[in-house]
């Protein structure tokens, strides 16, 4: 944050509630030290940007100054940076997780992001006439715009597919909620709420139907509709549409081996990842909204495959060991780095102490890795019994669809 190359001159880095810039971390460590909350969220990150050309950086530098002493008074340690380095000025703040006053904690929310600091920001841009964002929309959630970034489907993406496909089975907007229900959404019908909300199978939360996007409100689906059964009335789209069936004829023969048989989490995650990956192939056959939901996990399942094969975990007792010797090699890490923090603080020898950082920075990446590791381990040990129950589900309703096969072929050929 105080790169000098961002920076360019000292002035553009202060601290409040802090003796100097340089000696902030220390301050705020010690901080944390005193009110025994060394653990958790360190600090927090803002940035507070401007438009090209329309502030100086000593006028940028100022209004950072003044953001913190609004937002955050006497009671919490910050540094401001202000960096030069891009076509529009901005600034960096840090702020302690710990309060200096009383050892409280930063408050951090998405509400407390409107209503405190955007709305401080906000203020000072007006005071000294700079431009304010008014969005017309409210912004997206973290985890969607990450998926979105990555090219991953979403649960509002699922929803959105699932209706689409609804829409063209029904004929009109109670059918519509009808088949909703059908296929397992919990479908709001109170007339005293403003907005309609459906809940999919094994969703924690309900979907606002006006929050999906264009094309997804009340109006927009009822419209789809009789756009739907005018075309159809037209004879533009055929009423029904059966899914192409492909026969194959193999010539040759195959050459039969032995194989070894896999067994435990390994071949259940075999299966499993295999599942999926057939499922997120394109296609239009429909699958359960439990099951889309799990295709989205499918990176998830992999690493976790990758996992079990690469060290050779096939039961229960394999991944219970494996999970001990993390939490083994964890606590010998954690107390061989421990001393060095006190000797590195304590020692005059800049050369030494350059080499002690080294040494705890080496110990805290293999730290972080292992904590990986023993995540993973958990999510693992937690997701087994789901992944055996959604496979049991999925074989019963194979053989329950084969058998139906079965039955309407025998009375085809027997009429």
């Amino acid at each position: 944050m105080t790169n000098p190359e961002k920076t360019e001159q000292s002035f553009f880095v202060s601290a409040i509630n802090c003796l100097t810039a340089e000696s902030a971390f220390d301050e705020m460590m010690n901080t944390k030290i005193r009110f025994g909350k060394t653990s958790g969220v360190q600090g927090f990150h803002i940035i507070q940007s401007f438009a090209p050309g329309e502030v100086t950086p000593e006028q940028a530098h100022s209004i950072g100054q003044e953001f913190c002493k609004r937002l955050l008074g006497d009671r919490f340690e910050a540094v401001i940076g202000t960096h030069l380095d891009k076509s529009h000025l901005h600034n960096h703040i840090i702020v302690n997780s710990v309060s200096h006053i009383d050892g409280k904690k930063y408050h951090s929310s998405y509400q407390h992001y409107y209503r405190e600091i955007r709305k401080v920001s906000d203020e000072l841009c007006a005071e000294y006439h700079l431009k304010v964002i008014d969005p017309k929309d409210h912004g997206k959630h973290y985890a969607v715009w990450k998926a979105e970034k990555a090219g991953k489907p979403t649960l509002s993406q699922m929803l959105r597919d699932e209706i689409d496909l609804v829409i063209r089975d029904c004929f009109d907007f109670p059918d519509f909620l009808n088949l909703l229900e059908k296929k397992g959404y919990a479908v709001s019908r109170n007339p005293n709420r403003k907005y309609l909300t459906v809940r999919p199978p094994g969703a924690k939360r309900n979907f606002r139907l006006d929050r999906l996007g264009e094309g997804y409100t009340v109006e927009d689906i009822k419209r789809r509709i009789q756009e739907q059964q005018r075309a159809i009335l037209e004879g533009r789209i055929s009423a029904y549409q059966p899914l192409p069936v492909r026969h194959y004829r193999l010539a040759g023969s195959w050459q039969h081996t032995r194989k070894k048989k896999i067994t435990g989490f390994y071949a259940l995650y075999l299966r499993y990842v295999y599942l999926l990956r057939r499922y997120k192939r394109p296609t239009r056959k429909r699958i359960s909204y439990e099951m889309r939901r799990e295709v989205i996990r499918l990176e998830r399942y992999q690493a976790q495959f990758l996992y079990l094969h690469e060290h050779g975990i096939s039961t229960t007792e394999q991944l219970a060991m494996r999970q001990a010797q993390i939490e083994q090699e964890i606590q010998q890490r954690t107390e061989r780095r421990q001393p060095l923090y006190t000797k590195r603080r304590y020692e005059p020898n800049e050369e030494i102490k350059e080499m002690l950082t080294r040494e705890i920075d080496q110990q805290t990446t293999a730290l972080r890795e292992l904590r990986k590791e023993r995540k993973l381990c958990k999510q693992i040990a937690n997701q087994v019994p789901g992944i055996q129950q959604n496979l049991r589900e999925f074989e019963a309703k194979r053989t329950s669809k084969q058998k139906e096969v079965m039955k309407h072929e025998y009375q085809r050929r027997n009429r």
